[in-house]
């Protein structure tokens, strides 16, 4: 069954999955940080976040206030470019498709991670009717 695209249900199962891809993981062991999503065309749905932890997502779902080292944000049809796999995450960073705010230089440290992250949101069956 599809989640609705951007809702707690759907940030959950996101994390869910995370913990699921033993590469992410490995390669994100010692690295904690938390990230925060919204769409950009769409100001009346929630932000939603996941806070990993030595490469574990100990945290998915409304955005809570706390303090977020990144933020991820586009425009609906970006997201949908995006997790469908039309637009690869790097492509989408460097041609500002997908807007970024933390450290560049933390995101392309973590560019394979990055990528996989990407992946595992278009992993999750999603409702865009929204």
């Amino acid at each position: 069954m599809a989640e609705k695209f951007m809702s707690t249900e759907w940030i959950r199962l996101v994390g869910k999955q995370w913990d699921t891809h033993q590469e992410i993981q490995k390669d994100l062991k010692n690295f904690n940080a938390t990230w925060e999503y919204y769409i950009e065309d769409r100001p009346d749905i929630p932000h939603v976040m996941l806070f990993c932890k030595a490469g574990k997502i100990i945290y998915a779902g409304p955005s809570d206030g706390r303090h977020r080292d990144f933020i991820m944000w586009t425009n609906l049809d970006h997201w949908k470019k995006i997790l469908s796999g039309e637009i690869s995450g790097k492509s989408a960073l460097m041609t500002r498709r997908l807007k970024f705010k933390g450290s560049m230089m933390t995101a392309m440290k973590y560019m394979t991670p990055f990528n996989i992250h990407l992946n595992i949101l278009g992993e999750i069956p999603v409702d865009f009717n929204i």
